[in-house]
């Protein structure tokens, strides 16, 4: 079975988007890259970093994601959602399990915040909260991980 990184994407994605109250301060969605024209309220995933790293008994990826809510905020909107909506990513990825079709979820982490504004092209009275982390996730295909445990449980082949 070869494993497919876009499903260890597609676990991040599930998590967020299946929280209701992650839902709630963020309506608009949860989206890969990019958000759909007229979101307001939204949080984004996008892929910084991806490496595949091979060793004499196996194998792991590592991939670092920026995860980050993003809000338009009108000057009498105050500082809107973005921060409740990046506690509430903290929680739901710092140290939590994933289920990964074709791997095994080892760590995932945070190794950073991000947070960003940035005034709106059309509105000048408006400004585009940006809040979140990037995110490192530690994981093993499954092939890698079960080759492992077949060496780690062979006998020992010495002569004497």
């Amino acid at each position: 079975m070869v494993s497919d990184p876009s499903d260890v994407d597609a676990a991040i994605i599930a998590v967020l988007r299946n929280d209701p109250e992650l839902r709630a301060l963020m309506p608009g969605g949860v989206y890969f890259d990019v958000a759909p024209p007229g979101r307001t309220q939204y949080v984004v995933v996008s892929m910084e970093f991806h490496e595949d790293t091979y060793t004499f008994d196996g194998s792991f990826e590592t991939t670092l994601y920026l995860v980050k809510a993003v809000e338009r905020i009108t000057a009498a909107g105050g500082d809107g959602n973005t921060k409740r909506a990046a506690a509430r990513i903290q929680e739901l990825l710092q140290d939590q399990p994933l289920t990964i079709t074709g791997y095994v979820h080892s760590s995932t982490s945070r190794t950073g915040r991000a947070r960003d504004t940035e005034p709106d092209e059309v509105d000048h009275d408006a400004r585009w909260q940006h809040r979140g982390g990037r995110y490192q996730v530690f994981v093993t295909p499954v092939a890698a991980a079960i080759a492992a445990l077949v060496l780690e449980q062979a006998p020992s082949m010495t002569t004497a």
